[in-house]
């Protein structure tokens, strides 16, 4: 969840009638990861308006943008990574990006659809480290609730679960999403639907057709739960194995992209007209992930957040 800090701000009134007729704004002080920058808002979100700080280089008057090839890096951890820039990979993905600078024509270098700031935005959003959580989360959301657009995660659970998924290695990542799916599988809402009353059989076959595939590992999953006692814990582990599985993988990759795309890069939920068209798009065009990144990376509401 996110924690709000509410400020009362009292402003100067030009005159004291004004000060009697208006309420003073309030400003809240947004935080969504613990140890990440927070955000201004007036008022909460999301009816209420977010306010661009003025970023300057240390000691000048020089505004800090999205163009910044340091800025535009940083952020990229920040909103993919759920993290502050490692020392390696900031440099390295810094040196990829002034490449551009020794080019006859740096622009061309870097932007449109296959200039590097959006090929190192695709890194960012096509890596392990990120797509570990945000499409174990994804996938373990959709196999519980179903695949209507109304059945999609919501950003803030996202935006919430993808720090207990955080690991500085794959086995620490793992072991989070143990942990993560312990706790996921006794829910209440997972309980309304998937009830402790049920068999191994029924447990898996009722996951697999909210899901929407057709496992090959089946039997062995079912052989297994049975032989762990069909505990929430083992009903955990049966959870990781299906949400995992190649065939879930391969069913929900391009929905999850599409849905991440707007987890990452415009912080909020899809609307339902926007997320069909990207999903028909990259249904229509297998594999064109990067002018789906381009898309998102170059939009005016990406830009417009900084």
């Amino acid at each position: 969840m996110r924690k709000q800090v509410v400020i009362t701000l009292i402003l100067l009134a030009i005159s004291a009638a004004t000060v009697a007729a208006q309420s003073p704004p309030t400003l809240t002080i947004v935080t969504e990861t613990p140890g990440l920058p927070s955000e201004l808002w007036y008022g909460a979100p999301p009816n209420g308006v977010k306010v661009k700080p003025v970023r300057l280089r240390p000691g000048t008057n020089t505004p800090i943008t999205i163009d910044d090839l340091d800025f535009f890096v940083q952020q990229h951890y920040f909103d993919f990574l759920v993290r502050f820039p490692d020392s390696s990979g900031f440099t390295s993905w810094m040196n990829y990006l002034n490449f551009c600078n020794t080019q006859p024509n740096p622009a061309t270098c870097l932007y449109g659809q296959n200039g590097r700031r959006t090929i190192a935005s695709g890194g960012f959003f096509g890596s392990q480290e990120f797509n570990q959580r945000g499409g174990f989360i994804f996938r373990l959301h959709r196999s519980t609730f179903g695949q209507t657009f109304a059945a999609l995660p919501r950003y803030v659970n996202v935006i919430a679960a993808m720090p207990q998924l955080a690991g500085a290695t794959p086995q620490e990542v793992d072991q989070k999403k143990v942990i993560f799916s312990q706790s996921w599988v006794v829910r209440g809402d997972f309980l309304a639907i998937y009830p402790r009353s049920l068999t191994p059989t029924q447990f898996v076959d009722a996951v697999s057709a909210t899901a929407g595939v057709t496992l090959g590992n089946r039997n062995q999953i079912i052989s297994d739960l049975t032989a762990a006692g069909n505990t929430d814990n083992a009903r955990a582990t049966a959870m990781r194995a299906m949400v995992d599985s190649g065939e879930l993988v391969n069913k929900e990759l391009n929905a999850a992209f599409v849905f991440m795309q707007y987890v990452g890069y415009l912080r909020r939920d899809p609307e339902q007209q926007g997320y069909n068209n990207w999903l028909n798009y990259l249904n229509s065009h297998p594999g064109d992930f990067n002018t789906m990144v381009w898309g998102f990376v170059d939009s005016a509401e990406f830009r417009n957040r900084f």
